[in-house]
């Protein structure tokens, strides 16, 4: 029954933010990054299992719903997002320090929570988890390949290049360069102290 009241409650939503979707729908085919957002949309689509959905309406979703997708998108839109910030709601502590036509489409931002990108260029096809930092090293940033996935709390930092469909692990500390088609893993925590308990 509860279920049931959200998808209504939803559909009500969507109604009621009409003008709001038409602006975005003409922001979104007025873009020049409009490739770049299809791929990214391709992206949320597959993993939000919803591949044979309407394009235009996952759209309307992914704005409405996903604080990730909003914040990709007014990345994308560049100088169009002053006309339409506004109407995009807060999004999530993530920034974006890339050359918008250097960030390959298709990316997929799962729970950016305190992700931080600040690369020379990022390819297509990239998934980055939540907390992850990508930035300078002294005066170098690096280069992210195609396919790259990237997991929760990896740091990679300096100038150095990741190749394609590479897999940097949960935690991972990437200072040098990672040939195409490799997982990188920093070491497993162990034991530096234990404290004696007195009977």
């Amino acid at each position: 029954m509860l279920s049931k009241f959200i998808k209504i409650l939803k559909v009500f939503q969507m109604i009621v933010l009409i003008p709001v979707e038409l602006i975005w729908i003409l922001v979104y085919f007025s873009s020049s990054q409009k490739d770049k957002i299809d791929m990214d949309l391709n992206a949320y689509a597959a993993f939000q299992h919803r591949a044979s959905m309407n394009r235009l309406l996952l759209l309307m979703l992914n704005l409405m719903w996903s604080s990730d997708f909003r914040k990709l998108f007014l990345y994308r839109i560049g100088d169009l997002r002053l006309v339409v910030k506004f109407l995009m709601g807060k999004g999530v502590s993530m920034g974006f320090d890339v050359p918008r036509d250097k960030f390959g489409g298709g990316l997929y931002i799962q729970h950016g929570h305190g992700t931080v990108i600040s690369a020379q260029s990022v390819g297509e096809n990239c998934m980055i988890n939540q907390l992850v930092t990508i930035g300078y090293r002294g005066k170098g940033c690096p280069i992210i390949g195609n396919n790259v996935r990237i997991g929760s709390g990896a740091i990679i930092i300096g100038d150095v290049k990741i190749g394609n469909n590479v897999n940097i692990a949960a935690g991972a500390i990437v200072l040098e360069d990672v040939p195409d088609n490799c997982t990188v893993a920093s070491p497993k925590a162990e034991i530096v102290k234990r404290k004696e308990v007195k009977n």
